[in-house]
């Protein structure tokens, strides 16, 4: 297991300067407040600090609730599901507030949260109500994911697009789901070809599977696979088709070959736990975030899309926001979704 000593904002010091793989940080210090020093320990899930996705957002929130409060900060980058389990309960040993990245059967997070009352937890994509000292900030994966599908179904030359997945769970779910309806509300005769990778820790299993559905004839691919997705954008790059990128901008990783990418503020949702510790306001309980928060969302940092495109997504996120449309989030939500266009655009 690795682990980063990441800061601890103390008096006299002006700047530091932050090193996360391939990303350079600098946090200015705030040493002004007078709030107390609390220690927050991030547990990243499977593919850690640089995986150009989901453990790398998290880490943007901590960075900013860094230079906004006098907190001593960790990160712990376990190498197995095992791993991640045993550093939870580890952190709660000393941290005031653990973050913890990664996903937790609802039995385990129950049984940490009443073995360590005195600390606190956020967890991400988590939606068990589970104590007063838990904290579960959910994302509505779905209706970031739905207005890619709707994006690729407008993009596709061959009707046929793919969805490669991470390890199979509610939330993946979410993913997987509200990018078919997407895909289904403009085209229902598309064809969404979908996969997993097992894992969120391997380009090159990202690049074999995405080769693989476009041989298929996929010409535009959805990924939410964490660090695996660098190895499907690589993949749509070789192969002269586009993907759509996850949890932040992933133009930067090659702007020819990502149309656009779905966004997901876990940035936000660390803060904001960070936040209502240091103000005393923390409290339990399921938090979720979506298209009425700008939580989620799609983003074209390379100018990819075509205005037309752009449009029509965005007529579509203002009925989500609306309440003209309930984005499905599982495959029984998926079979029933029905919504006239006409009504929308």
């Amino acid at each position: 297991m690795r682990r980063i000593l990441v800061l601890a904002l103390i008096a006299l010091i002006a700047i530091g300067t932050l090193s996360c793989g391939d990303n350079n940080v600098e946090v200015p210090n705030n040493s002004d407040q007078e709030d107390p020093i609390k220690k927050i320990v991030m547990v990243a899930s499977e593919g850690g600090l640089g995986d150009k996705s989901f453990n790398d957002v998290a880490y943007e929130g901590i960075l900013q609730a860094a230079s906004d409060y006098q907190i001593q900060v960790s990160v712990e980058e376990p190498e197995t599901e095992h791993d991640y389990i045993n550093a939870v309960k580890n952190a709660a040993e000393e941290a005031d507030l653990v973050i913890a990245v990664g996903f937790i059967p609802k039995n385990t997070l129950e049984e940490i949260a009443s073995l360590y009352p005195e600390t606190l937890f956020a967890v991400l994509d988590s939606e068990v109500e589970v104590s007063d000292n838990v904290m579960n900030l959910a994302f509505k994966d779905h209706e970031g994911s739905f207005l890619v599908g709707i994006i690729a179904a407008l993009t596709t030359e061959t009707d046929i697009v793919g969805f490669i997945g991470g390890k199979q769970d509610p939330t993946m779910d979410k993913f997987e789901y509200g990018f078919r309806a997407g895909v289904k509300i403009i085209n229902p005769n598309a064809q969404v070809l979908v996969d997993y990778t097992e894992c969120y820790d391997s380009p090159a299993i990202g690049e074999t599977i995405a080769k693989g559905l476009i041989e298929e004839g996929a010409d535009v691919l959805f990924h939410a696979t964490g660090e695996c997705g660098i190895g499907v954008i690589d993949a749509a790059a070789e192969m002269n088709v586009w993907a759509i990128g996850v949890d932040q901008d992933q133009s930067f990783l090659n702007s020819e070959a990502v149309l656009c990418s779905m966004f997901k503020r876990v940035d936000s949702g660390v803060y904001f736990a960070i936040q209502k510790l240091m103000e005393g306001k923390f409290k339990g309980g399921v938090y979720e975030f979506g298209l009425e928060f700008e939580a989620v969302g799609f983003v074209d940092g390379a100018g990819n899309l075509a205005e037309e495109v752009k449009k029509q997504a965005e007529a579509y996120a203002e009925a989500i926001i609306a309440g003209k449309i309930m984005v499905p989030k599982d495959r029984g939500g998926f079979e029933g979704f029905t919504v006239h266009n006409e009504d929308i655009i």
